[in-house]
């Protein structure tokens, strides 16, 4: 399943998305994915579908979900299989139906409302129609659309200017977006061991100068995208998402899109951004170090790892008042950050309540190592005052390749 994140992020409302693909990507199935994944959200959509019947339609749908499943969320999705339909067609369904959202598979198969004999004048025509639609029913419309033909080189897919009739004069203020998976022909990407990964795709959003990647998982037997399961890595204090324990989690643990961001300074904003990310997300496990630990703890409802957590941080940053180097890159290009006394009774806020509303679910996932060397931080009295799952390794404060491959992956296996 799409997380409800992940569509509200990717497919705003009162916009146009376009959704591209090379022949045998997937769009049909990601769009099928899609829309079950609004059906088990309780939000109506019509699938207008020009080039596959109802029926066939239906049957792919209990593919990607028991035939049980599919009658409870049966009454959330319209098909119409109209074939070389135009927007006054799609306008009427919409009138009829009271939609939470429209999808067009796919839009070379559209007809203006004003037909043309001259190709690009008609393309031209049906993307302003479309606008003008969305600006009247104001809901998301997704839209999707076949790529150029080209060399299976990656590089090609990260800029968007390969869609089909679509030249990018004529996609002012449309969302974006494609998938891509590697050559069309084969159903995985290999992971940095060698090791097969079958499904792994990139869903795409092109920004002005820039373009964004999340990655999903294709079931080749049922045909369903889903978000490709990740780890969350949380850093500390001086640190980055660069850091070198992001890095050697990464390397062993292939099998998992481990995300690791730059954290805010300010912690409110921070702890924020973190809750939205999960919610994009939703990790199988988060794992904080230091300071990372302390906000991965105040996340309830995920499994986690807090490696020599800083409960309170605060007090050990009022030792450290002033400017201090970031020990790794940030995206952002800031290379220091500055510890004031308001920062700090910003982090003793944070602290109070962060033991409040555990539930028993999170006593049962949240796990935590300790390291015997480590002459910074002291929490494993408060953490087993909450919750029991607790060991000792014989490390400092700071892990090293070791530490991480023969204690931290060994219990994430076995918490996964």
């Amino acid at each position: 399943m799409l997380t409800e994140k992940f569509i509200e992020k990717n497919f705003p409302k009162g916009k146009i998305t376009l959704v591209g693909g090379r022949p045998a990507m997937g769009k049909t199935s990601f769009a099928i994915s899609l829309t079950v994944s609004l059906a088990k959200l309780n939000k109506k959509c019509i699938y207008f579908s020009l080039e596959i019947k109802e029926q066939q339609l239906v049957e792919r749908y209990k593919c990607q979900v028991s035939i049980e499943e599919y009658k409870a969320i049966a009454g959330n999705i319209i098909v119409d299989d109209t074939s070389n339909i135009n927007t006054n067609h799609i306008r009427k369904t919409i009138g009829h139906y009271q939609p939470d959202y429209i999808i067009v598979d796919y839009i070379q198969l559209m007809s203006s409302d004003n037909p043309s004999s001259d190709r690009n004048t008609e393309m031209q025509a049906i993307v302003q129609e479309l606008k003008t639609l969305d600006s009247v029913c104001n809901i998301p419309i997704i839209v999707l659309s076949q790529l150029n033909r080209c060399q299976n080189d990656t590089s090609y897919f990260l800029t968007p200017n390969n869609f089909r009739e679509l030249p990018l004069d004529y996609l002012e203020d449309i969302n974006l977006t494609c998938i891509h998976r590697g050559d069309c022909i084969r159903k995985y990407e290999y992971d940095s061991n060698g090791e097969v990964i079958y499904g792994k795709t990139m869903f795409i959003t092109y920004h002005d100068n820039s373009h964004e990647i999340i990655y999903l998982l294709f079931n080749n037997e049922t045909t369903e995208f889903s978000m490709f399961p990740s780890v969350m890595y949380f850093h500390g204090l001086s640190s980055s998402g660069a850091s070198s324990t992001a890095v050697n989690l990464r390397k062993l643990l292939p099998k998992y899109d481990v995300l690791s961001p730059d954290l805010p300074i300010q912690p409110q904003e921070a702890l924020t951004m973190l809750k939205e990310l999960c919610e994009l997300y939703n990790p199988k496990l988060i794992i904080g170090t230091s300071m990372g630990g302390m906000f991965a703890q105040q996340l309830r409802g995920y499994k986690k790892i807090l490696i020599n957590p800083a409960f309170h941080v605060s007090e050990f940053m009022r030792t450290q008042l002033g400017l201090h180097n970031f020990l790794n890159p940030r995206k952002n290009g800031e290379t220091k950050y500055e510890i004031t006394s308001d920062l700090c009774d910003s982090y003793q806020l944070i602290e109070a309540n962060q033991f409040a509303n555990i539930t028993d679910f999170d006593i049962k996932n949240t796990y935590a190592l300790f390291g015997t060397q480590d002459t910074l931080v002291h929490g494993y009295d408060e953490y087993i005052d909450y919750y029991k799952n607790a060991m000792w390794f014989e490390g400092e404060h700071r892990l090293n390749f070791e530490v991480i491959k023969n204690i931290v992956v060994p219990l994430v296996q076995i918490i996964l």
